[in-house]
């Protein structure tokens, strides 16, 4: 879905170009909810180079937990934290490796990058929130015009739950960003998994993770974070944070294998760069010609409208011509069964007519009316567009067209329901 390559910091870029990056958790926070990954500070500089040795080659600091169920902690006590780690970390960061930032604060986010200066140490912003918490963090963003990790969030941190929301509220903070003059191709977009409000139920997770071609419609590298995540409890009935490691190593390899440019993790060590490094094997590369300076690229398919209208949007469209080609850029192939002859024949004329196409059996394309009785099965082929049209033309229609339309309809209205699609059961597909 368009190539993804940016150049973060001279000589260090993140993309499809390049390998996944791992981003290393230090983990400031006694409050955390995964409590063994607590790094006190007579350990740092071990965890560090233990970090660096396995492959980080992103080292994220952050002193509070961003938990909902956490214990609050103050700014002060943030700032005394990241500082203290900081003053420790500094002597021994090598100058390839990047530091990230995890606040929500914009007194934190300058503290870090006013050291990060002093000390020649290049430096992302990792706002979980998204510039909400603290509406000073996007002035302090610009200022510094420093790379910045973005959590979809509305109001608070991950209130998003499904992909058309994630997408809307991605959408959203970058616009504010570009209308403020930032350079949005610093911007890595983070989806938000993990149970951040209630209603996230792990079914929204495995959504996302699902779905994680849909956010490259920005053109910007992605960011996922699951290791040891609650929808991994869920998934596995496993309450204990210390038993999820073999779970996340299998949700990150799904993560990069649809896409994800940066491993958020707790845990660097060999499995995690073995995970990573088979899964990208697998991952296909982007398919490109150049001559001339022109340069032809074929992309997948769209299967999300709201992506494709954000993804045309990135090439200047506006939006009144986005959400109207949007449509035409989600293909379908619908299988139907046990239809009869004269139904498929409406079927194919229908949707030939708007551009698509039914295969039907051989025998169905005939005149003779005892093929009324007979039943085949039919493949529908065409666009989302297309569908929801014919849906409308074959309502109140003869032989049975009605209850088919509301067949092709309701299985469409199916496929979004994320609560039948990622159950743990297979009860919904009667």
């Amino acid at each position: 879905m368009g190539i993804i390559n940016i150049e973060l910091f001279p000589g260090y870029s993140i993309g499809d170009f390049n390998p996944v990056r791992i981003m290393g958790v230090i983990n400031l926070s006694p409050e955390s909810f995964h409590r063994n990954s607590f790094v006190p500070n007579e350990e740092l500089i071990q965890k560090l180079k233990n970090f660096i040795k396995n492959g980080a080659t992103i080292i994220d600091i952050g002193a509070r937990s961003t938990a909902p169920w956490s214990d609050i902690i103050s700014v002060d006590e943030e700032k005394k934290r990241v500082l203290s780690a900081l003053n420790l970390l500094s002597k021994h960061f090598p100058k390839d490796i990047i530091l990230s930032i995890d606040t929500q604060h914009a007194e934190i986010a300058e503290l870090g990058l006013e050291f990060a200066k002093k000390n020649n140490i290049r430096t992302i912003i990792n706002d979980i929130s998204s510039m909400h918490t603290d509406p000073r963090m996007m002035d302090v963003i610009c200022e510094y015009g420093c790379p910045v990790v973005l959590m979809a969030t509305e109001n608070k941190p991950g209130d998003r739950k499904s992909t058309d929301e994630i997408l809307k509220a991605l959408h959203d903070t970058i616009t504010q960003l570009h209308d403020k003059g930032y350079d949005i191709s610093k911007v890595i977009v983070d989806p938000g998994i993990g149970k951040w409000v209630s209603e996230k139920t792990f079914e929204y997770d495995l959504g996302i993770l699902d779905s994680i071609e849909s956010f490259r419609c920005f053109r910007n590298p992605i960011l996922i974070g699951l290791s040891r995540k609650s929808f991994l409890g869920s998934v596995l009935d496993e309450s204990d944070t210390n038993k999820r490691e073999i779970g996340s190593l299998a949700a990150t390899s799904i993560a990069v294998y649809n896409g994800a440019h940066i491993i958020r993790t707790h845990d660097v060590d060999q499995k995690i760069g073995q995970t990573i490094q088979v899964a990208m094997s697998i991952r296909k590369k982007p398919v490109i010609s150049n001559a001339n300076g022109q340069i032809c690229e074929i992309i997948e398919p769209f299967t999300n409208k709201r992506s494709a209208d954000y993804f045309l949007r990135t090439f200047g469209v506006l939006p009144g011509g986005s959400k109207l080609m949007n449509r035409k850029m989600i293909n379908k192939l619908i299988v139907l069964h046990n239809i009869t002859a004269p139904a498929a024949l409406i079927l194919k004329q229908e949707l030939l007519s708007r551009g698509g196409d039914v295969a039907t059996h051989s025998q169905v394309i005939s005149t003779e009316w005892k093929k009324f009785d007979e039943i085949f099965d039919v493949v529908l082929i065409g666009t989302i567009g297309q569908f929801n049209s014919l849906i409308k033309k074959l309502k109140n229609q003869h032989l049975k067209l009605d209850i088919i339309a509301s067949l092709i309809e309701n299985t469409l209205k199916k496929e979004k329901e994320i609560k039948i699609q990622y159950s743990k059961t297979f009860e919904g597909y009667n």
